[in-house]
């Protein structure tokens, strides 16, 4: 009954919060603990949009990295000189003499 309560609850704090697309936003008059909760939420969303942003721009600047530290292991693997483990180079060519 309590987890009922609080869901109709939040139902109507964001149906205050984010009205219809038909309708215009406008601030709750009256009930100033609703407006409260109200603004909190708003204040909750404002913060998660920022978050957000933060988030993408990390990933990009990782992206940007990660990309950039391959390209150097490319790099070095192609300068590495032959390894016990690399393939014998084929001196003679396919057919031999």
């Amino acid at each position: 009954v309590c987890t009922l309560s609080h869901a109709l609850s939040g139902l109507s704090v964001i149906a205050t919060c984010f009205p219809t697309a038909a309708e215009p936003f406008s601030p709750p008059q009256g009930d100033a603990a609703q407006s409260t909760v109200c603004d909190r939420h708003m204040a909750v969303q404002r913060r998660l949009v920022v978050v957000e942003e933060i988030v993408e721009k990390t990933v990009e600047h990782l992206a940007t990295e990660v990309k950039g530290l391959l390209g150097l292991l490319e790099e070095l693997a192609w300068n590495l000189p032959p390894g016990p483990f690399s393939p014998a180079p084929d001196l003679l060519g396919e057919d031999g003499f």
